[in-house]
C-alpha cells in the first residue's frame, strides 16, 4: 500500500462520476459513477484524489468514448514497428501529437480514433496510409525535398458505372 501524501490520511474508496461528453463535446450525454482508490482527511473528512484516481477516471471515460487507450495506441505503434515521430510522420501529424497521445496527456479526436481503430483492426494498412502522404519530405538536414516537374504524377479516379467524371464535363 502506498503511504499517504499527507501524515496522517487514510487510504479509502470514493465514488467519482465520469462525464461522457455528446458526440459534438457541448454537453453531458452520460454520467457514470466510478469507485477509484482515495485519500480522507480525518480532520475534515475531505476526499482526495491522486494520479493513479485521475488515471482510472480518464479510462472509463475513453473506454465509454470508444476512444483507444494511451497502452493500446502504443502497442499498436510497436506492432507497426515504428517509432513514435514516423507514426506522426505516418498520419500526418504535429510532431508531438502522437507522443501526447501515448502518454495520456491528451486523446485523438473521435475522428482520428476513426482511422487508428481500422488501422488497429486490419481494415486499412500502413501501406495505404503511406500512399496518401503527398507532402515533400525533408532530408537529414530539415531542408524540403520538393520533387521536380516531371516527378509529379496525377491520376484521375474513373467515375461509377453510369456516371460521368466532373472533369470531362462539357468537352467533346
Amino acid at each position: 500500500m502506498k503511504a499517504p501524501p499527507v501524515p496522517g490520511w487514510k487510504a479509502t474508496i470514493s465514488k467519482q462520476p465520469v462525464f461522457i461528453p455528446n458526440a459534438t463535446r457541448d454537453a453531458i450525454a452520460e454520467t457514470i459513477m466510478q469507485e477509484v482508490p482515495a485519500w480522507k482527511d480525518p480532520k475534515t473528512g475531505a476526499i482526495y484524489l491522486d494520479g493513479e484516481a485521475h488515471e482510472i477516471l480518464d479510462a472509463v471515460k475513453a473506454r465509454h468514448m470508444g476512444i483507444l487507450l494511451p497502452d493500446q495506441l502504443r502497442d499498436m505503434r510497436n506492432a507497426i514497428g515504428l517509432t513514435q515521430k514516423k507514426m506522426a510522420e505516418l498520419l500526418q501529424l504535429g510532431e508531438k501529437t502522437w507522443t501526447r497521445w501515448e502518454t495520456g496527456a491528451e486523446r485523438p479526436s473521435r475522428s482520428m480514433n476513426v482511422l487508428l481503430c481500422a488501422l488497429q483492426e486490419g481494415k486499412i494498412d500502413v501501406g495505404y496510409l503511406r500512399s496518401k502522404q503527398h507532402l515533400p519530405l525533408q532530408d537529414e538536414f530539415g531542408k524540403w525535398e520538393v520533387p521536380g516537374p516531371a516527378e509529379i504524377t496525377y491520376q484521375l479516379s474513373k467515375p461509377y458505372p453510369g456516371e460521368s467524371n466532373a472533369c470531362d464535363a462539357g468537352i467533346a
